[in-house]
């Protein structure tokens, strides 16, 4: 019987994660803020961002007492800082921008996205969240096989290319979700435990 919540909490931030850029609207022009997946896109990014850190604590778990241990334990702190950096600015963007209306809706939501704060504590969350994927790469290859390499090559590029994939095409950002979903599932897989079976009586 599987007894990890923690992948169980990476197999779902992999799915919100697909799901997000997948389900968010892509309509030019502010009228996209008022698009009725706007909000429950962007609350699936959160999500994704908010699973990470059980998910990762399931990845250290699983590497105790190998040489990629310490490696494992620095994600879960840079995810943690990560997430609590770049969650206020999915707030402002899924629940402030909606909101605006009238001719100067376009110059408020600009100000809002672009606030030097703003921009700062979302790259430098985004950045630590690459961070962590890095770290995780390379408590696997420490490892020794107990956390395929494969599998937290895939995730931590996904992290690793999240800043990046903000500046292209729709569809590159839609692949980006999938990438990422698949590093969240590969690794949920291998951060699984089960329960040992029980012996027989003598």
């Amino acid at each position: 019987m599987v007894r990890n919540g923690g992948a169980v909490a990476l197999g779902v931030a992999g799915v919100a994660f697909a799901a997000y850029p997948a389900l968010r609207p892509y309509v030019d022009g502010p009228q996209v803020w008022a698009q009725p997946w706007w909000v429950p896109s962007h609350l699936l990014g959160v999500l994704g961002f908010a699973l990470l850190v059980p998910g990762l604590v399931a990845v250290r778990q699983r590497l105790h007492g190998t040489a990629g241990e310490g490696a494992a334990r620095f994600g879960v702190v840079a995810a943690g800082s990560g997430a609590a950096l770049v969650l206020p600015y999915y707030g402002a963007e899924a629940f402030a921008l909606g909101r605006l209306t009238g001719p100067d809706a376009v110059a408020v939501g600009e100000a809002i996205r672009m606030d030097p704060w703003a921009v700062t504590t979302f790259a430098a969350g985004l950045l630590a969240l690459a961070a962590a994927g890095v770290a995780v790469l390379v408590a696997a290859r420490r490892s020794g096989g107990t956390v395929p390499v494969a599998a937290a090559g895939v995730f931590a590029a996904g992290l690793v290319l999240y800043l990046p994939q903000f500046f292209a095409s729709p569809g590159l950002r839609i692949a980006h979700g999938v990438l990422l979903a698949a590093g969240c599932l590969l690794l949920a897989a291998a951060t699984r435990t089960r329960a040992r079976p029980a012996l027989a009586p003598a």
